[in-house]
């Protein structure tokens, strides 16, 4: 159910882009450990602060009074924080909220898909950087493989969802020579295959000449492709490209090469209650602590009101969705 046309579209910042969609990482705990995430195979996490069930849902529900219409649940990996079914079906039932997302590895997909899907889960992205078995574990420090390639199997079959979205990370010298093989998986199957440009993250060991860019990506799926309209007002900065004669799709999200700040309509929410206006952002604003004072939703309504104004919090339009800060993807969300 939608809120009053009075109600939405309150969340506007300085340079007038209004902000639809909210990723909220539940953990920072990950059953993987990929290169590009954690950097470094042997990294131990530490504390895992989190945001209780109850917080959560109660900044959840005043950010939909605010007009914010899709949550994607992310991490670390979401999956494995307790009760996450019970999480999606009670952010389903906002008033206002029409999609539920997650990204998960799919590690724990399987068993939990039918919970989730009953719950109200409606978008789903699962992160695959390799069809080949050696290589995932290469780059993931797990041999999932096989568990994963069946949760995304399964949720095919579910048809649930129109496309379920395969998110990969072109790194050069690592997985690049798949880029073809991931293409052809979408002449056949209803998949939305996201080529993401390796962004200069924390600990990720990004380089320049690690760097593949979306117009060599182009050239090397190898198949003739239409681009599509950007009629899906949350999509965020992915551009979907149809297959010829194909069921699936592909997409490309290209921070390095491209800039998408103008039309960034997302805000991100840390494990341990902070804000993040940007992703190469240096503002964050810190709830934690009010949301221990056991806020009216009336009252968080409007720090959040003030926070979307505050200067600085979210970067103006550039003409470079990356900058020189190198966030922490484990610590922010994927």
């Amino acid at each position: 159910m939608s809120l009053p046309d009075s109600g939405k579209n309150m969340l506007i910042d300085p340079s007038k882009r209004k902000i639809s969609y909210l990723r909220v990482s539940l953990t920072t705990r990950c059953n993987f450990r990929c290169l590009y995430c954690y950097g470094l195979p042997d990294f131990v996490p530490g504390p895992d602060p989190k945001l209780k069930d109850e917080q959560l849902l109660l900044l959840l529900n005043a950010f939909a009074k605010l007009g914010i219409e899709k949550i994607r649940f992310t991490g670390g990996e979401p999956l494995v924080r307790p009760g996450i079914v019970d999480l999606v079906k009670a952010a389903s039932a906002i008033e206002g909220i029409s999609r539920i997302a997650v990204t998960t590895n799919g590690l724990m997909l399987s068993p939990l898909l039918p919970g989730l899907i009953d719950a109200g889960l409606n978008g789903l992205n699962v992160s695959l950087d390799s069809l080949k078995g050696d290589r995932f574990k290469e780059i993931t420090g797990h041999d999932g493989f096989d568990r994963v390639f069946g949760g995304i199997n399964d949720a095919i079959a579910s048809g649930i969802f129109p496309y379920v979205k395969i998110n990969m990370v072109v790194i050069r010298g690592i997985n690049d020579k798949e880029i073809s093989n991931f293409a052809q998986w979408a002449i056949d199957r209803p998949v939305d295959i996201r080529f993401i440009e390796f962004m200069p993250t924390d600990k990720s060991g990004w380089g320049k000449d690690r760097l593949v860019p979306e117009k060599e990506i182009k050239e090397r799926i190898g198949l003739p492709i239409t681009e599509l309209p950007r009629s899906d007002l949350h999509a965020g900065p992915a551009q979907s490209y149809a297959i010829d004669n194909g069921q699936g799709r592909v997409s490309f999200i290209s921070a390095v090469s491209h800039s998408f700040c103008k039309n960034c309509n997302r805000l991100r929410i840390t494990a341990d209650g902070n804000v993040v206006g940007c992703l190469f952002g240096k503002r964050q604003f810190g709830l934690k602590e009010i949301l221990d004072d056991n806020p009216t939703e009336a009252e968080l309504v409007e720090v959040l009101k003030e926070m979307i104004t505050s200067p600085g919090f979210r970067r103006k339009v550039s003409k470079q969705s990356i900058s020189s800060e190198q966030p922490s993807m484990r610590r922010i969300g994927g």
